[in-house]
Parts: C-alpha cells; sequence; structure tokens
C-alpha cells in the first residue's frame, strides 16, 4: 500500500482552514503578497527509506524544491510536486503531491502519491528533480529523477493523474540505466497547449566513456495519448567532452518547439535556446547563446565567509506568452566580483532572435539566487528569487524571496519593479548538501490570469520541522 506523507496529513487541517475571506487582498505592488502553508510539520515514516550509508545525511521533516502547473482551461486550479525528507546527496526519500483549487489560497494533499520511491511505494531508494504540467484535458503529469542510494541505477519516471492531481496512476519508466557509465538528470515535462494530447518530457543523461571522454546529449520523449504512453529518443547531441543539462521544453503557438538548457565543456558553459519547426525531430543550433562564467556546482559565495556556502544549481527556465510568438528566458548570471544574479532576455520571433540580456534582479548587495519566470496572457511577466539583503554579522543567515514583474519594455531593467514576498529566515536551516545549503535548484511559479503564485521553500526556526513550502499570490 501507497504511504502518504504525515508533513501532509499534518498540513491538511491547517490549509482546510484557511479561506480567502481570513487572508489579506492579494499584493498590488504596495500591499504584501498573500502566503499561505503548503506543507507543514511531519516526515515521512522513519523506516520507508533506506538505510544511510557512509557519507548520507538524512534532513528529516524538510520539504524543497517545488514546481507548480495551472491547468489551462481552469486557472485556478493548480498542481505543486515537491522533495520531502532531503538527502546531502541524491535526492530525497519520497515525493509529495497537493493541489489547490482557489488560485493557490490554500492547499489540499493528494489522495495517494506519484510512486517514485519506496517511500511511495515504488521500486527506487530516492526521488529528485520533480516536475510537474497539466495538460488541455485537465490531466495532471509528473516527473520524477529517481535512483539508487549510490548513483549507479538512474530513472526518468513519468506518473500521469486523470483527475488534476488527486490520485495518482502507476509511473511509466521513459529511460531507465543500471551501468554507471549513464546517468539520467533532471527532467522536466510540458503538455503542449496547441496540440491537445501532445506532452513531451527532456532531460539529460551522462556518457561516461571508457577512454575518458563523456557527453551530456538531450534526451526527448513524447506522448500523443495525454500521457498514457511514451516513445524515447536521443534528440540532440553533442561533441565529445560537452554537452547539457537542466533541459526544458516550451511549445510555442506556431508550432515551434524551444528548450532551454545549461551547456558545459571541459573549458567553458553557456546558456542556450535550440529549436524545432518539425516537432522535435530535428534541432537548430543554439540561437540563444550567452557565455557563462561558472559551471553548474559553483557555490554562491558566504556572505559571512563562513565557508557553509549556498548550492547553485540553478538552471534557464523559459516562459511563453500564450497564443504568440513572444517567449523569455531566465538564468543565473555572474558578476566579476564574484556574486550571482538574475539575467533576462527575450524573443519575439518564436526564438530565432533574441534581446540583449539584462540583469532584472534588483539586489543591492551580494547575490539573487534561484530565479523563476511566468508570462501572463497579457504579457505582464514575474520573476521570483532569494538574496541575502538583510545578512547580519551573526551565524544566521538571512534569507528573503522577493519578485520583481514587468508590463512592458521588459528588456529595459528600469521597467521592472520590486516587492518583498517574504522573509528573512535563516537559510543556515535548509538542507546542507555536498554542493551547499539547498534552497532549491528551482522554485515554482506561474501566471493564473490577472496574478501569479509562487511556490518556495522557508526555514521555519523550528529544529524539529526545519523547512517548510509556502504559497504567495500577487499581482504585477
Amino acid at each position: 500500500m501507497k504511504r502518504r506523507s504525515r508533513s501532509v496529513m499534518a498540513a491538511a487541517a491547517t490549509v482546510l482552514a484557511c479561506t480567502l475571506a481570513a487572508q489579506p487582498a492579494i499584493a498590488d505592488g504596495s500591499d504584501p503578497a498573500r502566503v499561505v502553508p503548503v506543507s507543514g510539520a511531519g516526515a515521512l515514516p522513519a523506516d520507508c527509506g533506506s538505510p544511510a550509508g557512509d557519507g548520507y545525511v538524512l534532513n528529516p521533516n524538510t520539504e524543497v524544491q517545488p514546481m507548480v502547473a495551472r491547468d489551462p482551461k481552469r486557472p485556478w486550479h493548480l498542481v505543486t510536486v515537491y522533495q520531502q525528507d532531503r538527502w546531502n546527496r541524491y535526492g530525497s526519500n519520497g515525493v509529495v503531491t497537493a493541489v489547490s483549487d482557489d488560485y493557490g489560497a490554500s492547499w489540499h494533499p493528494s489522495a495517494n502519491q506519484p510512486a517514485f520511491s519506496r517511500c511511495d511505494g515504488g521500486d527506487y531508494d530516492v526521488t529528485t528533480d520533480h516536475w510537474v504540467t497539466v495538460t488541455p484535458s485537465g490531466a495532471a503529469v509528473a516527473a520524477s529523477f529517481s535512483l539508487s542510494r549510490t548513483g549507479e541505477t538512474t530513472a526518468i519516471l513519468v506518473s500521469r493523474s486523470g483527475d488534476g492531481g488527486k490520485h495518482w496512476d502507476a509511473p511509466a519508466t521513459l529511460q531507465r540505466d543500471d551501468d554507471p557509465e549513464f546517468f539520467n538528470d533532471r527532467p522536466a515535462v510540458t503538455a503542449d497547449p496547441y496540440h491537445p494530447g501532445v506532452v513531451y518530457a527532456v532531460w539529460d543523461r551522462v556518457d561516461t566513456r571508457s577512454n575518458g571522454e563523456w557527453v551530456q546529449p538531450v534526451y526527448m520523449a513524447k506522448s500523443t495519448d495525454d500521457g498514457r504512453t511514451w516513445s524515447t529518443k536521443k534528440a540532440y547531441d553533442f561533441p565529445a567532452n560537452g554537452g547539457a543539462i537542466g533541459t526544458e521544453l516550451v511549445p510555442m503557438a506556431d508550432g515551434t518547439l524551444l528548450i532551454g538548457m545549461h551547456q558545459e565543456t571541459d573549458t567553458g558553459a553557456a546558456t542556450q535556446v535550440i529549436r524545432s519547426t518539425d516537432g522535435g525531430n530535428t534541432w537548430s543550433a543554439p540561437t540563444l547563446d550567452v557565455a557563462a562564467p561558472f559551471t553548474v556546482g559553483t557555490k554562491i559565495p558566504d556572505p559571512d565567509g563562513s565557508g557553509d556556502p549556498v548550492r547553485n544549481a540553478t538552471l534557464p527556465l523559459l516562459a511563453a506568452q500564450p497564443n504568440g510568438k513572444t517567449v523569455n528566458a531566465v538564468w543565473q548570471s555572474q558578476d566579476a566580483d564574484g556574486t550571482f544574479h538574475v539575467a533576462y532576455a527575450r524573443s519575439a520571433d518564436s526564438g530565432k532572435t533574441w534581446s540583449s540580456p539584462v540583469r532584472v534582479d534588483k539586489t543591492p548587495t551580494g547575490s539573487a539566487a534561484v530565479p523563476a519566470i511566468a508570462a501572463s496572457p497579457g504579457g505582464a511577466l514575474a520573476v521570483t528569487y532569494y538574496d541575502f539583503r538583510n545578512n547580519t554579522s551573526a551565524a544566521t543567515l538571512p534569507t528573503d524571496f522577493w519578485a520583481v514583474t514587468c508590463a512592458s519594455d521588459c528588456t529595459k531593467p528600469g521597467s521592472w519593479r520590486e516587492r518583498h514576498i517574504e522573509g528573512p529566515f535563516d537559510a543556515r536551516a535548509v538542507p546542507s548538501t555536498s554542493s551547499g545549503r539547498m534552497l532549491g535548484d528551482y522554485t515554482g511559479l506561474v501566471s493564473t490570469g490577472s496574478a501569479f503564485t509562487a511556490v518556495y521553500g522557508v526555514a521555519t526556526g523550528d529544529t524539529a520541522n526545519p523547512v517548510d513550502l509556502h504559497s504567495a499570490t500577487f499581482y504585477n
């Protein structure tokens, strides 16, 4: 029998009591955002995960790295997916999904969880890097990178929910490798809003060859029956000692498909976007190609110099304006002083050409981390991120969550205005991983029509329940 996270069940009593009338008005640019809990105190059953090995440390009662999707025909219906009980290496014990039927004003746990790990009734030790989409029919499709404790077995899985995230089917395997030469990594799943029934998943697959070379091509799976069955192929290859990480596919209204990614070689890195005009059969050379001065895993500098940095595995994200040719990209950039910021570029021709990148975060000192982006039907944009501007000399790391929004002329930095969403909270309490404190490699952000809803993690200050997820709703 599949187990449910006690954190979600405990949270249900809290979120069920939340009503629109009990919350302050949605932020209009001056008022604070409406913030509600998504997850709460508790943990998966203590005996559900595989035993820790040498060097493996569990962070119990932590919920991290959410993604959120909106029903294209019912904008009030949202689905979120996230990790429950994060390890310092290779993912979490389980996955949790929750749904909202009031634009994110309250959240309710799914009746069962996708079986992406043993803790949720599946076959794998741990699960991570979850993504979710909702098809035009109202079905939700969630993706997972599931793997063995040591990382020698890796798999990309998807699970379908015909009722929009309330009940989940047994997962389908898009790719599995038991040979440690291969390593599947971070899937993203996207329903095509213009071709009902078509759903795409993309991920990267490392091939570490016996001669010492490596390559990390993009793989793609496609479903034409609303996520029930899938076909998988290698979509985009690279020369030896090069590849992609953090792929995301976005369909455009004219039939163009775009994939955003962070591309790396032994000698450099770049933010790139490739495009296909034949349904993903062939792909262009990169049309957005911006050199990155860092590789994934470069840590965000610790403002206190304590040797306890913040993880930086944030990867490019795309947001297309519905029913048009405009698509927007954000990614993590790095200044000459070593601090990280949020870069933005725009294409008005379905990804053929791009504006020059501009910085859009308003962080006055230090780094801005983990950007996410969403586009409204009217063309307004929102970008969220964390930063450390309120840090003090104490042994904590005060961290805040912010949003910037733009209604027009978004390629001009002055067109973006900032609002505070939540914080400060102490990022020293978020899970410690082998590459730094994990605020998340991404957070969830969607347009719900005239407003935006973000789902993100915060430290609670409670050592028994260190990290929860919150949801915030705000206007442009």
